[in-house]
């Protein structure tokens, strides 16, 4: 194996055990990512260059190339009048998204324990983040049925009854977006496959105010969700029930709808929203 002339012409090879592995330099570049941010705080929000480098004991370059690469990201903002490094506006954007996502469990956590103890099935509460589906709060079935849909599990926005009721309330042509980037996929035997067939049935759903489903995501599951929204009236989340598909009759499925629609309805109220206050409106959309 011919030898190479590695950084200041020190000669490395691949066997050479001096030289780290890509994974290990990766690793390092996240650790000093994470010390140039970490340096901000209410008591010292700004950082020149030379001061970051002290202070994280970078060399000024590479302190300085990380800075660039977090600043084309939006994390970092830099003044050309003071030279001083700040935090940017994609903090302020994450710390608003955990920030709603604790109000709404704190909101919802009550509810979510009166309906799943009165009707002894699985609850969840899931919302759109980033363009996927996101588990935020679940309550689990006493009875066998079980259903993987972990705290904090990332699905494709399209996924299950809570993609297509929240999908639902979205402008038809962002729908169609999403669509276009998480294809349907036929994970059970009434899985809704064409997109024509499913954009009909989100106008469905937006018009009856609630999304039933029955072994379209999972054999032998089926469900009802119910949106929720915040005061301006935007649906922020979805509330759904799932139960086994054995015994499913209308009157059931009624029932579970009310329920439901009826405990969405809290949550949303707690979240502030008032169906008959002035200003309040309903999430604007193009669906027909």
């Amino acid at each position: 194996m011919s030898p190479v002339r590695g950084r200041r012409g020190r000669l490395t090879n691949d066997l050479d055990p001096s030289t780290p592995p890509a994974g290990i330099k990766a690793v390092r570049s996240v650790e000093r990512v994470l010390d140039l941010l970490e340096c901000f705080s209410f008591e010292q929000p700004e950082w020149t260059l030379s001061d970051l480098a002290r202070q994280t004991q970078l060399p000024t370059a590479t302190a300085q190339r990380l800075l660039r690469t977090l600043q084309r990201r939006g994390w970092i903002q830099h003044s050309p009048h003071t030279g001083r490094y700040s935090l940017g506006l994609r903090f302020l954007e994450l710390g608003g998204l955990v920030l709603a996502s604790f109000r709404l469990r704190e909101k919802a956590q009550p509810h979510l324990d009166h309906l799943s103890e009165a009707t002894g099935h699985t609850v969840l509460l899931g919302t759109l983040s980033e363009r996927k589906l996101v588990y935020v709060d679940r309550r689990d079935s006493t009875a066998p049925l079980r259903v993987a849909s972990e705290l904090g599990r990332i699905r494709p926005p399209t996924y299950g009854i809570l993609g297509k009721l929240l999908l639902a309330h979205l402008e038809e042509r962002e729908a169609e977006s999403l669509l276009a980037e998480a294809p349907l996929q036929a994970r059970a035997t009434k899985s809704i496959v064409d997109p024509g067939c499913f954009m009909e049935e989100l106008r469905r759903v937006r018009a009856q105010g609630y999304a039933c489903a029955v072994d379209e995501t999972v054999d032998g599951v089926a469900g009802v969700a119910a949106p929720i929204r915040d005061h301006t009236g935007t649906v922020v989340a979805g509330l759904a029930l799932l139960v086994p598909t054995p015994g499913w009759t209308d009157e059931l499925r009624q029932r579970h709808v009310e329920a439901v629609v009826s405990t969405a309805s809290r949550i949303s109220e707690a979240m502030g929203y008032r169906a008959d206050a002035p200003g309040s409106r309903s999430t604007a959309s193009t669906f027909r």
